[in-house]
């Protein structure tokens, strides 16, 4: 019986080293492909340089990520995913944007933050107008998780490595990636975040609470807490101002100026006023920074002298709101076949895409 056994017992053990390796192949795959751009900020060409997920959701893995990518950090971005990672080489910053964020899930991922990152003492918060409609009136099919370790957990491994959704990422966008020859191929999407965006809903300020006590977190903390307002293309603008929703936009950051000075990148200026077609080297669509404007936007953050980026406080921010008013009224009134086309934008429009121009 025991001579029987041993071909039984040799083909279990070769099944189970065969699965073995196998599980260890998948997390080396996801590891070199990085789905969601969390372990290096530069591409491998040919592989995975087309980052199709970049703006995924990555509310499953958002506490791994921040386990992973705070060390030696002392200063973070969060909020909303219009700021994101894109290769700004400074060690010292660590980025944990969110697509499509609540402004609660903020809260939470700020106060985990500061547990689990003791040495970050600055975090910028970036925040916009559908920040707010989404808070309270957009379904979220997945939430955040509460973290119960500092460490490293076995839920972190499986979510950033063996996961069913990583590992489907990964196979996207290598595809992708060999589809494009291994170029970094950038299309620029004309209408796709105002054709998908209804504002069918009511839109509530109540939100705003939520940044009282982020602030009033990162105070106790002694984490400085630096808010600005996410710089969009004037199409977006058109947009709102389309739905006759301008003035509760302008309306927003008068509340916010109430509770904390802001930094405002939303401002009418020569890198949002070029149209999006092949040529724009500013955004992919209207709330996406393409790579260079980004990172301008993030040095001009860190920067002690900003150039960019205005400073709003709650005794300006009239003077300013009139400014930005006039600026669009005027801008509408020198381009109406451009007004014309976002007032009728439908919602098929989203997936209009141009090719960039490769620019040296």
């Amino acid at each position: 019986m025991e001579t029987e056994n041993k071909p039984e017992k040799r083909r279990d053990i070769l099944f189970l080293i065969l699965l073995i390796v196998f599980v260890i192949l998948i997390g080396l795959f996801n590891y070199i492909i990085d789905p969601y751009y969390i372990f290096r900020d530069s591409t491998i060409k040919g592989i995975n340089n087309v980052k199709t997920h970049k703006y995924s959701n990555k509310r499953t893995i958002i506490y791994s990520d921040i386990k992973i990518n705070s060390k030696n950090k002392d200063t973070a971005f969060t909020g909303n995913c219009l700021l994101s990672h894109y290769g700004s080489g400074l060690d010292n910053i660590a980025f944990f944007t969110v697509p499509v964020v609540k402004i609660e899930e903020i809260k939470n991922i700020i106060k985990n933050l500061i547990t689990i990152a003791p040495d970050i003492k600055t975090i910028y918060l970036g925040l916009f107008y559908d920040d707010f409609w989404n808070d309270k009136n957009d379904d979220v099919t997945d939430t955040l998780p509460i973290p119960e370790t500092k460490k490293i957990s076995l839920d972190d491994i499986i979510n950033l490595f063996f996961s069913y959704n990583t590992t489907k990422y990964s196979i996207e966008t290598l595809r992708d990636s060999i589809k494009n020859k291994g170029k970094d191929i950038i299309y620029v999407y004309p209408y796709r975040e105002i054709a998908k965006k209804t504002y069918n809903k009511k839109l509530s300020f109540d939100s705003l609470k939520n940044i009282e006590d982020i602030k009033d977190f990162a105070n106790k903390n002694n984490i400085e807490l630096i808010i600005y307002y996410s710089p969009i293309h004037i199409s977006k603008k058109l947009h709102i101002y389309s739905k006759g929703l301008w003035e509760s936009n302008q309306e927003l950051k008068r509340k916010l100026a109430q509770i904390t000075p802001f930094y405002d990148y939303s401002f009418q200026n020569d890198y949002n006023v070029s149209p999006l077609d092949e040529n724009n080297m500013n955004f992919i669509d209207n709330i996406h920074p393409s790579n260079t404007y980004n990172n301008l936007i993030v040095f001009d953050l860190l920067s002690d002298n900003k150039k960019t980026g205005t400073y709003i406080t709650k005794e300006n921010i009239e003077n300013y709101l009139k400014i930005d008013s006039e600026n669009l009224k005027n801008y509408i009134k020198n381009n109406p076949e451009i007004y014309k086309k976002i007032e009728n934008v439908k919602k098929e429009d989203a997936d209009i895409s141009v090719r960039r121009k490769d620019v040296i």
